[in-house]
């Protein structure tokens, strides 16, 4: 059965770097390195492991012909090609910095028997004469496709293409013998369909070496937005190198919108993942006006140009009408979104200090505890008497750039503590008397009246009477005995209210009323009837 998949999607992914021969056999009269031996070049023997980032693209040997170029020491990516009895494998030795196949090359089975090599040597990752595509003509014909740059060319964009066609010969010792080869510039519409790349150097000003291990983490992010998404990544392993490195982020052209902004962020971390370096300033890239390449100067973390300990700064509020006591305390962290089992990265805790809200607050942290992979969130809670009253529902994501970030707010909601309710009493009280309800601030409420009800299901309800109206707290039963009943209070008409009524009782008789912690609109009031 024919199968026929091009390569050109996943070859043209391949790259770091253009290294260019003196003179590439693609330049030369061809001679044919095959021999017919069966034999299967042997894999590099220096090349670095394939990292675990990378092991996704890795194919699994399905075929004689797969577990022949396996024994060899390659591994296998991008899917193979079958006409007939031939077969197309492609494999490689390693990957560069962004997991594209490098040190890599194709190769020819018949009835699973070698042919041969579609280039005679390894090829790198955006070198001169790296494989770009292949196609299974027919079950005597190959053709292939190289890359083939030039001094000029920038890392996305090759200016010249090469394109080889081969025999294959069947029999006892099948050989795939390279016939012809052509050289041409490629036309405008093919670069254009590679220009998904940013790419440029990379190097700091401080004379100091980075220590052994060493990763750069080059990322496109989208700036328009808050959360300011990742649009594409390069991890690059130093392997002892120093700065100046080069790097291409490619990127995926249907996650760019015209109107909106993009910047090139760096990252320099130790094998540990202590952050080392930073850009401190923005590279816009890519749209509104702006180019496909930055020369970047990052900054150490802590030295000339950055902050050795980064701030975010905000306020923390609530919409309930409620007044805090002098004696209440703030605690804002701030933790890894991707981890919020863990515990916080920084934390600040203050008192309010007879403050209300919103109460501003300063958070400060350690940039070196901060992995530019993950997002990171603030929460918040406010505790009264040891008790937290307020906090956050969800975490607020916020935007580290530059190790600053300002105008935060932080919106608690109420903790309503979890009190059992006590059910399947039904209660009628009430009685004339005299009494008052003070609100803190203003003046006493002279009350004639009181009734207290109890529903099957724990909701209660009291109301006091005045000679001109009524005030009435809802609540539910939370105590009850032959002479007293508690009820929590949750509102108070349209008003917030908490704390506690306690009832004092007789039979059917109310004997008097009393109120513990009672709060009516964010004030504090005493009840005595």
């Amino acid at each position: 059965m024919f199968k026929r998949v091009l390569f050109a999607a996943a070859f043209a992914l391949m790259a770091t770097g253009i290294t260019f021969a003196q003179t590439s056999w693609l330049d030369r009269p061809l001679r044919n390195w095959n021999t017919g031996n069966g034999i299967v070049p042997a894999a590099p023997r220096r090349a670095a492991p394939i990292p675990a980032n990378c092991l996704e693209q890795i194919r699994q040997p399905e075929s004689l012909a797969d577990r022949a170029v396996t024994r060899a020491g390659w591994t296998l990516f991008g899917p193979s090609q079958s006409f007939a009895a031939v077969t197309v494998i492609t494999a490689m030795a390693s990957v560069d910095g962004m997991c594209r196949p490098d040190q890599y090359n194709a190769f020819v089975f018949v009835s699973n028997r070698f042919a041969g090599t579609i280039s005679p040597e390894p090829v790198g990752a955006r070198a001169d004469g790296s494989i770009a595509a292949v196609w299974l003509i027919s079950p005597s014909a190959v053709s292939a496709e190289f890359n083939r740059y030039t001094s000029n060319d920038p890392l996305c964009c090759p200016s010249q293409k090469s394109t080889v066609s081969y025999s294959v010969s069947g029999g006892v010792r099948p050989v795939l013998t390279p016939m012809d080869v052509s050289t041409g510039e490629i036309c405008q519409s093919d670069v254009s369909t590679m220009d998904n790349v940013v790419a440029g150097t990379i190097t700091y000003r401080q004379r100091i070496a980075l220590p052994p291990g060493s990763v750069v983490i080059v990322r496109i992010i989208e700036t328009s937005r808050s959360d300011s998404p990742v649009i594409a990544e390069q991890r690059i392993e130093t392997d002892g190198k120093q700065v100046p490195f080069e790097f291409g982020v490619a990127y995926d052209r249907s996650k760019i919108r015209e109107n909106s902004r993009y910047e090139v962020n760096v990252e320099i971390r130790d094998s540990s993942g202590r952050l080392l370096f930073i850009t401190d300033s923005p590279y816009p890239v890519i749209t509104q006006g702006n180019p496909r390449n930055a020369d970047i100067v990052v900054v150490p973390v802590g030295g000339t140009g950055q902050q050795r300990t980064g701030r975010i700064r905000g306020t923390v509020t609530y919409l309930q009408r409620s007044a805090l006591p002098r004696n209440a305390e703030i605690v804002v962290r701030l933790r890894d979104s991707s981890d919020t089992s863990a515990g916080p990265v920084a934390e600040e805790r203050f008192s309010s200090a007879g403050r209300q809200v919103p109460i501003p607050f300063e958070l400060s942290f350690d940039p070196r505890d901060i992995n530019r992979q993950r997002s990171y969130e603030l929460t918040a809670e406010i505790i009264i008497d040891g008790r937290t009253a307020f906090r956050s529902d969800a975490g607020k994501v916020v935007q580290l750039r530059n190790n600053l970030a300002d105008g935060i707010e932080l919106t608690l909601q109420p903790v309503v503590p979890e009190i059992p309710v006590v059910t399947g009493r039904t209660i009628s009280l009430s009685k004339f008397g005299t009494g008052t309800l003070r609100i803190e601030g203003g003046n006493s409420m002279f009350l004639i009246r009181a009734s207290v009800s109890v529903a099957n299901d724990g909701m209660a309800k009291v109301s006091l009477y005045r000679l001109d109206g009524a005030v009435e707290f809802t609540g539910k039963l939370i105590y009850f005995d032959e002479t007293t009943l508690r009820i929590a209070v949750t509102s108070s008409g349209d008003a917030d209210a908490s704390g506690e009524i306690e009832i004092a009782y007789s039979g059917r008789s109310l004997r008097s009323l009393s109120g513990k912690n009672l709060i009516l609109d964010g004030q504090k009031a005493e009840l005595r009837f």
